[in-house]
């Protein structure tokens, strides 16, 4: 089974390509549990809400795994909880790095800052995303992952990944 994962900065179209992708495809996939998490919550999240959201994030791979599509597409994963505990709390913890390595995917595609904002009530960054942006790319890096930068129209977006998961598997690596 191929693992690829959507992620970036927020409001960049990850949850938009996932769908639309999961809907051409008839594939199940997996949610980012974040925003559920937060909706239900009647007050700011802290440090541990993070770490919740991680072992969710995990539990609903597991549960997409199970259903053995062909191919495993998800909303984020633990590099944005990484990403996002360094971020808003300048820690996070040793397993959760560990975790997020083990489990990495096939590919991640990041998802570009170039759409407008919209605001809804659980995004946070609007003048950061560039700078977000820039962190997703340095981890990718540091950890040696795969990821293609997406860019552009969510239909430009959209060839682009089909260019990527239409290849002959002995092509990708």
């Amino acid at each position: 089974m191929r693992k690829i994962v959507f992620t970036g900065p927020e409001c960049t179209g990850k949850t938009t390509l996932v769908n639309k992708l999961a809907t051409e495809l008839q594939l199940p996939y997996v949610p980012e549990v974040a925003r559920g998490y937060i909706d239900q919550l009647q007050r700011a999240y802290a440090y541990d809400d993070l770490l919740n959201i991680a072992m969710l994030q995990m539990s609903e791979e597991e549960r997409v795994k199970s259903l053995q599509p062909h191919l495993l597409i998800c909303d984020t994963d633990l590099l944005t909880v990484k990403i996002w505990l360094d971020d808003k709390f300048q820690s996070t913890e040793s397993w959760l790095t560990h975790a997020f390595v083990d489990r990495t995917p096939d590919m991640y595609f990041l998802c570009a800052p170039d759409f407008p904002w919209e605001p809804d009530a659980q995004r946070e960054d609007p003048h950061r995303r560039e700078y977000l942006h820039k962190i997703y790319r340095d981890h990718m890096l540091h950890y040696k992952l795969r990821f293609i930068e997406l860019n552009g129209s969510i239909e430009k977006r959209l060839y682009t990944v089909y260019n990527y998961i239409n290849q002959p598997l002995h092509q990708l690596f």
